[in-house]
């Protein structure tokens, strides 16, 4: 834990490396120091079809991450610092980035290990 998230508008991936920002919404997971590194996953959607406010071709990142509840909202509020720290000077030219940070129901959430 935590599942974190990215939602990009489609042609971003010609401005900016996906990989990379994938890369730096992770690297601020662990900057948080919140969670083991070791439990974090990280991965991108594009979006094809969205539009943001009324600005024509205007640009989109939405980060979603999603962890495990107990945590003080002062400790979500430095996740998001963290991952926005990593990302800020990729993302500069992007018209709205966004965050959010959802706890999972432990009730509703199942996982499985293989080795």
């Amino acid at each position: 834990m935590p599942h974190c998230i990215v939602e990009y508008s489609a042609p971003l991936a010609q401005q900016i490396a996906i990989d990379n920002l994938v890369e730096l919404v992770h690297r601020g997971a662990i900057e948080s120091e919140l969670f083991e590194p070791a439990s974090i996953k990280s991965r991108a959607y594009s979006a094809e079809h969205y539009r943001v406010g009324e600005a024509e071709g205007a640009d989109f990142i939405h980060i979603t991450l999603k962890i495990m509840p107990g945590r003080t909202g002062e400790q979500k509020q430095h996740l998001m610092r963290c991952v926005d720290r990593q990302i800020a000077s990729l993302c500069a030219s992007v018209s709205s980035i966004t965050m959010e940070v959802l706890d999972i129901e432990r009730e509703h959430y199942f996982k499985r290990l293989n080795d």
